[in-house]
């Protein structure tokens, strides 16, 4: 899930070419905060041996997804779509609950990203094109938007923050695993 406001603030419909390399450096780890902010914020229990590899599989579908000749802002769609599906599979919980950990996560990310790319991308004195060209530069523009959210993430699980209950809308799947 890459970086979804950069191709707003260009005024460009067509999706993004993503490097290799941005996959690994930027896509991977939004995505690992992504799935770790929504699965806090409904109080599913965090587990990294799945939350990782979920990452991964939403982090190459998006990676495969920007490659496809559609209209802006499906991909996006998509990309909930597939979260959802993933945090179902490899957490065991509801489609509604599976829905709402998707949803949380892109929106703060696009949350995030409203308020720090265009500041960012001032502080840098470039274009998001000029950005996007370099792969070093791009891979740089991620790095205070991933800290934000790491942070929001901590502070998040520290403190307990959850939307819910914890255990009221979970599924019986998910309490009998929680001793993985």
């Amino acid at each position: 899930m890459v970086s979804i406001i950069p191709t707003i603030l260009n005024g460009e419909t067509a999706m993004d070419k993503m490097p290799l390399l941005a996959l690994i450096f930027q896509s991977v780890p939004e995505s690992i905060l992504i799935l770790t902010l929504g699965l806090t914020l409904m109080g599913v229990e965090l587990k990294w041996q799945r939350i990782v590899p979920a990452a991964v599989l939403s982090s190459l579908a998006s990676y495969f997804i920007r490659e496809l000749p559609i209209p802006y802002g499906v991909h996006t769609l998509i990309g909930i779509v597939i979260i959802t599906l993933l945090v179902s599979i490899f957490f065991k919980t509801s489609i509604p609950v599976s829905i709402s950990v998707a949803m949380i996560g892109i929106a703060i990310l696009a949350t995030v990203e409203m308020l720090i790319l265009p500041i960012v991308i001032f502080l840098m004195g470039k274009t998001i094109n000029e950005i996007w060209s370099s792969l070093t530069l791009r891979i740089l523009l991620a790095i205070p938007e991933l800290i934000v959210l790491a942070l929001i993430a901590f502070l998040c699980i520290r403190k307990k923050v959850t939307l819910r209950s914890p255990s009221i809308y979970r599924s019986k799947l998910t309490k009998d695993r929680e001793h993985d």
